[in-house]
């Protein structure tokens, strides 16, 4: 959000920079909720149906990972009616909102970690975190920390008063300012007493709430259905990196990778997975491709033809780049046209306009070498995506073609790079 859009610079905290000035770890450039919901109707017609916004609470830091006030909204980002506002015009339009809840670590100034830090031993709150000896200070850096990030105090959520306390958290966002749902961070160190006991609470606020869990590797463990509904595809990106954009392994083995994919989680769970090419923890993948826009749409048309939910993080269809953290956390490119805006444009409404691509099967039909071909299979309709990342042209009919058949033939022109066909299928053999 801080990054996003400045809606309104009467918000915005002394030394704020302008907007799109050289991104630093610790500058500010203005973005807030008003920014966002000034911008609803931009996001709605790129395709997307849901927002995910990094922490959106009040914290000292940009990116407000460092909480010190769980329930209420950084100034710098605006007020409780500004997303009170956002979160019932964003539905008007379509778009459900996902908050995202900081329950692992908290900031160092949250008052629980300072009654700790003031009482020591005595502090009721001594057990909601993990102190290594008494007293407790930034100094010393004595406690359980993120990432050994002394502004990050670990929490433990086995304790009784912790979970309490984000449960409430968790459900009060969601009855007074119906927000659609969570995405967890570090959901991987949470509790699993916690994870059970926070979904059957969100649940019973909102029961189509899903719960999405910020987990780098397998997150089978936690999608049995009794933790989260679905995780952040990580292995999804790092595999695509790997095919499309170093090209350091061939189709086949690619294929294999996805595969484990397919096979790693059950069927509900497949089809919530977050499967992203990017976030704010990652460098920008156009980077990763050499900025080649070819390998860049070829990844993107993979992402919105798989299984499970396709994730764009801002400014990729603005064509944004970098490696370090700064520089991917940059500011969003208002004014700025390029040519992936069409193709997220494009292939996003691909895949909304047809079910197979949302609910079918996924088969491969053919991966070798540079070539790779799949097909997804829903009721009786068949849509077989074929893709060459060679320099070479490959032999296909109507290569160069998105072909359509439903009721008629209708081609529309797409990438020399692929080929998407829909078919009809005519009885369970010709699967």
């Amino acid at each position: 959000p801080e990054r996003f859009r400045n809606g309104d610079p009467s918000n915005d905290l002394p030394g704020t920079e302008r907007w799109g000035a050289p991104p630093t770890r610790e500058n500010f450039q203005g973005g807030d909720l008003r920014g966002i919901i000034e911008k609803l109707g931009y996001i709605r017609d790129l395709g997307a149906t849901c927002l995910y916004l990094t922490p959106i609470f009040k914290a000292p830091s940009n990116h407000k990972y460092d909480t010190v006030d769980y329930f209420d909204i950084d100034p710098a980002f605006g007020t409780k009616d500004d997303l009170a506002e956002l979160v019932r015009s964003a539905h008007k339009l379509g778009l459900r909102v996902l908050l995202d809840g900081v329950f692992n670590h908290c900031g160092y100034f949250w008052p629980p970690f300072q009654d700790v830090v003031r009482n020591g031993e005595s502090s009721g709150y001594a057990s909601w975190f993990f102190p290594q000896s008494f007293p407790v200070n930034e100094q010393l850096e004595n406690y359980d920390c993120v990432g050994h990030y002394k502004w990050m105090p670990k929490i433990n959520l086995a304790d009784a008063g912790a979970r309490d306390y984000f449960i409430t958290v968790g459900k009060y966002w969601i009855r007074n300012f119906h927000i659609d749902g969570w995405r967890l961070d570090v959901a991987n160190e949470l509790d699993d007493g916690f994870l059970r006991a926070f979904r059957t609470a969100v649940k019973a606020a909102k029961p189509d709430a899903v719960i999405v869990g910020e987990v780098w590797e397998n997150a089978a463990h936690y999608l049995n259905g009794d933790m989260m509904d679905s995780a952040m595809s990580y292995d999804f990106r790092r595999y695509c990196r790997r095919f499309f954009a170093e090209e350091t392994v061939d189709a086949e083995t690619f294929d294999t990778n996805v595969s484990t994919l397919l096979l790693r989680y059950r069927e509900n769970a497949l089809f919530a997975q977050l499967n992203l090419l990017d976030s704010h923890d990652v460098s920008r993948y156009l980077s990763l491709c050499g900025e080649n826009v070819d390998k860049m749409e070829l990844s993107v048309l993979l992402q919105m033809t798989f299984p499970g939910m396709p994730c764009v993080f801002y400014g990729d269809e603005k064509g944004l780049c970098g490696l370090s953290e700064s520089e991917y956390r940059q500011a969003m490119a208002w004014g700025k046209s390029h040519p992936l805006e069409d193709v997220y444009r494009r292939l996003i409404a691909l895949r909304k306009a047809h079910p197979a691509l949302r609910y079918g099967d996924f088969v491969t039909n053919f991966a070798a070498g540079k070539t790779y071909s799949y097909s997804r299979n829903w009721g009786n309709t068949r849509i077989t995506v074929t893709m060459n990342l060679g320099d070479a042209p490959i032999p296909a009919p109507q290569r160069g073609r998105l072909l359509l058949k439903k009721g008629g033939n209708h081609a529309i022109i797409g990438a020399w790079e692929y080929e998407v066909r829909e078919e009809r299928i005519h009885g369970g053999d010709d699967l």
